[in-house]
């Protein structure tokens, strides 16, 4: 990844031309410094290396905690991060984010509630059955709904059981006790919930 590496004189050269012209209009730096370089490379050798109040070595455990909780309520916001870290830039905070904190986080076990929440989470996507209704039986009687002995129309109103076979308003129930719409409208329901 990247072009050519930045060598001491150019580095120099830029420098220099920062120190007399100052930072900003990129687009001008390369021709005044006399670099071969894109406007977007001078900025980003400066910014992530020259500038003269760049912190270099290891974060410290304060700074390291400072990035894991405004990671927690900024996101990938690397430059919001770096600016509450004096001297360290966006590119050093989002490096030592990916290769050492976001492992340690990640392999670290869940805390009870954590799992609590991930299971009722993935719990409640999915449309559950009573207890007392096997997968594959119906009751002979009554069409499959959410609560218990309870038949709809197609209008979701309640209607009185009737016998397997016979009309209930405009709908069919066949001897199963299963109406052909209400099998599309939970085979549609499936899908939707599937595709969140």
């Amino acid at each position: 990844m990247g072009g050519v590496a930045w060598t001491e004189e150019e580095d120099y050269l830029l420098k220099k031309c920062i120190e007399r012209y100052g930072e900003g209009k990129w687009h001008r730096i390369p021709v005044l410094a006399g670099l071969k370089r894109c406007r977007k490379s001078c900025r980003l050798r400066w910014l992530n290396y020259l500038r003269p109040n760049i912190k270099r070595g290891s974060f410290a455990a304060e700074e390291v905690n400072l990035i894991i909780n405004l990671h927690s309520l900024l996101g990938n916001r690397w430059s919001l991060i770096a600016g509450r870290l004096p001297g360290r830039t966006a590119n050093d905070v989002k490096n030592y984010w990916n290769c050492h904190l976001s492992k340690k986080l990640n392999s670290a076990p869940q805390s009870e509630d954590d799992q609590t929440a991930a299971a009722t989470t993935t719990a409640s996507m999915k449309p559950r059955r009573p207890a007392h209704v096997s997968p594959n039986t119906q009751p002979e009687t009554s069409v499959w709904a959410p609560f218990h002995d309870v038949q709809v129309n197609q209008q979701g109103q309640e209607v009185a059981a009737e016998e397997p076979g016979t009309l209930v308003g405009d709908l069919e129930f066949d001897e199963g006790g299963s109406s052909k719409w209400w099998d599309d409208f939970i085979f549609d329901m499936d899908l939707w919930t599937a595709s969140l």
